[in-house]
């Protein structure tokens, strides 16, 4: 703690960089770090307590000195490195709860000061030259770490807006990730990017064939190795990205130029995530016409399709050969004789559910008949999904970034208009501008920003 303190200072004279301070900023990192994997359950301290006990130094040395990255000293960049290093490490330990990376930053405000501090460091052009190939100086850690954090708050925060209201943000990941030698700093650029910008966006940065290019030319490197690592990044690092990036309209299209779904097909079996990320590529009408014409995989999905008990697998199967329209191409409205009828269904994201469930207890209190997926159905999701649709007179679409993003979304609310229900749009996320698909769809109707109420 006394050398934290120490750190505070804005203006730091060589002297406070003893070999005990860096010797402790150094360890007490790495221990920590262990404490956190290890689990500990007879230690003093929780993890939280350990949180709460340095997160305000911890902000304010980065704040400060943000601001004077061009005169660090080679002590200074060691123990930021090392700050910053433990945070990224941090957000792998807490990556499936989140709740200790919300403890860091409880408010909005922090958060998007914090971001604007570390950009402000990655923006510092003699770093990237600096980054290695390994991970073997105090440069590529820094770089390789921030790009981690900063993945990890877009995804636990709804905060693109940021990125998309500061346009130098991207410009700055854009430079690094062109300009590094280290294929983790670029691939975590490019995830950044990806996760950020919207379609329009990465446009105009005309960067949505490099970055696909990027990836799958890692990918297929990894696939063609033994070791199914290629540059010492294993496979299943390079897929954690893909998700992301295969929700952007852009960089589907890229993907469909280059063929590349092939690749994919043939890594199915071996790792299942690349069934999710061909889900949301099948959005594509080229790359539909690509899944069609492999026969030998859309008989593999149709069996799996009456076979599979894994659930999750399950709805990704039944989610492209929605998509391509296998199944229910010769769909008609369901005649519902004896059935329930409803007044409105609410088309969701799950990450809304609390505030969803709220609007729908409102509208039973008025009176309404709601139709609304609480548990998350199961079976033949898309089918459920289509049932009540055309059981329904009004859809209300509740938007969000998440709503955009997520495959199951992005197949009902077109299901709906194609059904030519009337459709009541709803923003549920604050700043929140649709954009993509979702901004195509709902372009010409009015809608209800819920944040005003």
């Amino acid at each position: 703690k006394l050398y934290l303190i120490q750190l505070r200072q804005s203006h730091l004279s060589q002297s406070v960089f003893t070999s005990k301070l860096l010797f402790y900023i150094k360890t007490c990192s790495f221990y920590f770090y262990s404490y956190l994997f290890s689990r500990v359950n007879n230690f003093p301290y929780s993890t939280d307590e350990m949180i709460h006990y340095l997160y305000e130094d911890y902000l304010e040395i980065i704040h400060i000195h943000s601001h004077s990255v061009e005169s660090w000293s080679k002590e200074l960049l060691s123990c930021i490195t090392q700050l910053i290093s433990l945070v990224y490490r941090y957000r792998w330990y807490d990556r499936e709860e989140k709740t200790q990376m919300k403890i860091l930053f409880p408010i909005e405000k922090l958060i998007c000061d914090y971001i604007k501090d570390l950009m402000r460091i990655m923006s510092h052009k003699p770093f990237y030259k600096q980054t290695k190939p390994n991970r073997s100086n105090d440069e590529t850690i820094l770089m390789q770490s921030i790009l981690g954090i900063l993945i990890a708050l877009v995804q636990t925060y709804d905060i693109n807006w940021l990125f998309r209201v500061n346009r130098t943000m991207g410009d700055t990941i854009v430079s690094l990730a062109e300009a590094t030698f280290n294929d983790e700093v670029a691939l975590g650029g490019y995830g950044v990017l990806g996760e950020v910008l919207t379609d329009d966006q990465l446009k105009d940065l005309k960067i949505a064939d490099s970055i696909t290019s990027y990836f799958f030319n890692m990918l297929e490197n990894a696939w063609n190795q033994s070791t199914k690592m290629y540059k010492h990044i294993p496979i299943s690092f390079l897929l954690r990205g893909l998700p992301l990036l295969s929700k952007n309209d852009s960089i589907q299209q890229s993907t469909a130029h280059l063929n590349k779904i092939n690749l994919l097909i043939e890594m199915c079996d071996e790792y299942p995530i690349v069934y999710d990320i061909i889900w949301a590529f099948s959005f594509n009408q080229d790359i539909q016409q690509q899944l069609h014409s492999n026969l030998s995989f859309i008989s593999k999905l149709s069996q799996l399709s009456k076979e599979c008990d894994n659930e999750q697998m399950s709805k990704r199967i039944h989610g492209i050969l929605w998509n391509l329209e296998i199944n229910h191409e010769n769909r008609s409205t369901l005649e519902i004789k004896n059935g329930k009828r409803f007044d409105i269904m609410i088309s969701y994201s799950h990450k809304e559910k609390v505030l969803c469930k709220q609007i729908y207890e409102e509208l039973i209190k008025s009176g309404y008949h709601v139709w609304i997926d609480f548990d998350q159905m199961h079976g033949n999701v898309m089918d459920a999904m289509a049932q009540g649709i055309e059981q329904s007179h009004t859809i209300i679409i509740c938007m969000s970034e998440h709503y955009r993003k997520s495959n199951y979304c992005r197949a009902e609310a077109p299901y709906a208009f194609q059904q030519q229900r009337k459709i009541v749009p709803l923003i549920l996320q604050e700043q929140y501008k649709p954009y993509g698909w979702l901004s195509f769809l709902i372009g010409h109707l009015f809608y209800i920003d819920f944040n005003k109420y």
